[in-house]
């Protein structure tokens, strides 16, 4: 979570597989664009969605921090 300009934003990072994220880029823009919307369809909410490569999302032992609040408050 951040802020910007009173506005509170979240961006999920999705963690694609290898032959995805080989993709093309336009290919990785519609994987991004259809995350975003089934999120915003799902939640009601819209959420920036970020498509990162394998193994990029740290893997945490014993508890997981899921949420990287950034906003100061």
């Amino acid at each position: 979570m951040e802020r910007e300009h009173n506005l509170d934003i979240m961006t999920l990072m999705v963690e694609v597989d290898e032959h995805v994220f080989s993709d093309k880029v336009g290919q990785l823009e519609t994987w991004t664009k259809k995350v975003h919307h089934a999120l915003e369809s799902t939640l009601g909410i819209s959420i920036n969605v970020k498509l990162v490569e394998p193994k990029t999302i740290e893997r945490s032992e014993g508890k997981a921090r899921r949420v990287l609040d950034k906003r100061k408050l």
